[in-house]
């Protein structure tokens, strides 16, 4: 070592030189092959990004293939809370996105401002069940008469009209995360009721946003928490009009619900209108009870019918804040609410509304129960 210093401090100028020289080619390679990994992994991302645009051919369900069918419904009888426990839930913030339109706060979704817009017309037409099974996959403007079976990760689903159901529970796995926008399950022209009994949307890890349904028995399914794939669930600015066939609720007594848990992920429910009036024999608008549910965020939503309008027994609730239930419209009362379970509680109120307009005409009670 003591040697080799010599020679370079010491050494000849054009052997300092050459060493010098022999440093910066190596510094020059090094950050060239740095550049040209980032320049990779760009493109990459590129790729990646323009499959995402692809739009598969519509598949038909396999003949004899069974996805894993309905979640159970689970219609609990009115009950009085449980004693509060000790321990209450961590009053969080949660963030609220910035919102536009005409439907915005303080105004609720109508049937005008959700679902696909106000002229639409579908590009594609797919009669029956359609499997969407590719990655990735963006449909966009389809009118599909069967069911939309959700195979594949990352699939998002905007502007389309279904007479079935949105579903990504298949074979006990959760495929998501699935994005659905301005899309609606409503009923074929000419049918102003359904005897379908199964959820419009469901079941775990998707965000539901502008979304609609109208004269169905069953709104949203949250649930299948212990499946692979299950996470969170968003819904947001969505509305549904629920109702039950004339003479169903004496023969079969369906119990439906605007939104449920049953065993239900984690949820933010947030600025949803809920009218579930044309139910005769109903559970509730908001119904998330004590059966394996986490529970969530419960803000904004205009609810109206039911045996209770907001009925959350189970899980935790962090915030449950802004909820307006609609006078005199559910059999038992406004809430069913175990205090116990509820961080942050305020501004929850029985209000009159125009339903025309989709806007509060008064607060008549404040709703202080936790």
């Amino acid at each position: 070592m003591k040697h080799r210093r010599i020679f370079l401090f010491r050494g000849g100028f054009r052997h300092a030189v050459t060493l010098y020289l022999v440093v910066g080619v190596i510094v020059l390679g090094a950050a060239g092959f740095a550049l040209f990994s980032y320049a990779g992994r760009n493109d990459a991302t590129i790729a990646a990004s323009d499959e995402q645009l692809a739009v598969p051919a519509p598949v038909a369900s396999p003949p004899g293939s069974s996805p894993a069918g309905p979640l159970p419904s689970a219609s609990a009888a009115p009950s009085p809370s449980a004693p509060p426990s000790s321990a209450k839930p961590s009053r969080e913030k949660s963030s609220r996105p910035v919102q536009s339109g005409r439907c915005a706060l303080p105004a609720y979704p109508t049937e005008g401002c959700t679902g696909v817009p106000r002229g639409w017309r579908p590009k594609t037409t797919k009669d029956g069940d359609l499997t969407i099974t590719k990655r990735g996959t963006v449909l966009s403007d389809y009118l599909v008469t069967g069911t939309i079976w959700v195979k594949a990760a990352d699939v998002t689903i905007r502007r389309t009209r279904v007479y079935g159901t949105v579903d990504n529970f298949l074979s006990d796995q959760i495929y998501g995360h699935l994005t659905i926008e301005d899309t609606e399950v409503v009923n074929p022209p000419g049918q102003e009721f359904s005897t379908n009994e199964q959820y419009a949307f469901g079941v775990a890890n998707y965000t539901c946003r502008r979304c609609k349904v109208v004269n169905r028995m069953e709104g949203w399914r949250m649930g299948a928490s212990s499946f692979s794939g299950s996470g969170k669930v968003t819904i947001e600015d969505s509305f549904a009009q629920l109702a039950v066939p004339p003479g169903m609720c004496a023969s079969a007594d369906p119990h439906g619900d605007g939104i449920q848990g049953y065993g239900g992920p984690a949820a933010v429910i947030r600025h949803n209108t809920i009218d579930q009036r044309g139910d005769d024999c109903p559970t509730a608008p908001i119904f998330i009870p004590d059966q394996d549910n986490a529970g969530g965020v419960i803000e904004d939503n205009l609810l109206a019918g039911g045996g209770y309008a907001l009925r959350l027994t189970g899980g935790s609730f962090s915030s449950v804040t802004g909820n307006k239930i609609v006078s005199g419209s559910a059999e038992y009362g406004p809430v069913e609410v175990e205090c116990s379970k509820v961080g942050t509680w305020k501004d929850n109120a029985v209000v009159t509304y125009d339903w025309n307009k989709g806007t509060v005409l008064e607060e008549t009670k404040k709703l202080n129960d936790c």
